[in-house]
């Protein structure tokens, strides 16, 4: 299921549209990688069914802002720019934190950010809950095809009626 983390990989790119999206965890261990960026990773936390048509999805999102090592001073050479993170908690908080994704069909509740601060990035982890749609299945338990009924026949006063 990447719904949740291909969501969140959208509101970082309506943020941020210029900022690279990791997904690959073994690219970014191994630091093969453009600064600035983040690293996007989801984690499943509980599945349960909502509805006979939907599932309540509950996950953990953690992103990782990598800061830009290069400045354009001499004497601050390989000091960190620390990446500007106003603009997406601002984005979350005008939507009150009820983002819907506009490409996948959800909408994400979310609970409040924290935030841990590094001396070259900076960690967001967050909660958050969407209900995913689920398939109404056309086979049988057998595996056999159910056919969908189309025609409908009521009887009335003796008399069958199609309807």
């Amino acid at each position: 299921m990447d719904v949740g983390l291909k969501a969140w990989a959208e509101i970082v790119q309506q943020v941020y549209p210029d900022l690279p999206i990791l997904r690959d965890r073994s690219l970014w261990q191994a630091g093969q990688f453009e600064r600035p960026s983040v690293f996007v990773e989801t984690d499943l936390v509980s599945d349960k069914a909502h509805t006979p048509r939907a599932d309540r999805i509950i996950e953990d999102v953690g992103m990782v802002f990598h800061f830009d090592m290069e400045r354009s001073e001499i004497e601050d050479q390989g000091e960190p720019v620390p990446l500007d993170l106003a603009p997406f908690f601002l984005y979350l908080r005008q939507r009150r934190f009820c983002v819907a994704s506009q490409r996948f069909g959800i909408m994400m509740v979310i609970e409040a950010p924290r935030t841990r601060e590094l001396k070259d990035r900076t960690e967001v982890t967050l909660r958050y809950s969407y209900l995913l749609h689920v398939p109404k299945l056309l086979v049988n338990g057998e595996g056999i095809p159910v056919e969908k009924i189309n025609e409908f026949h009521t009887a009335y006063e003796g008399e069958e009626h199609e309807a």
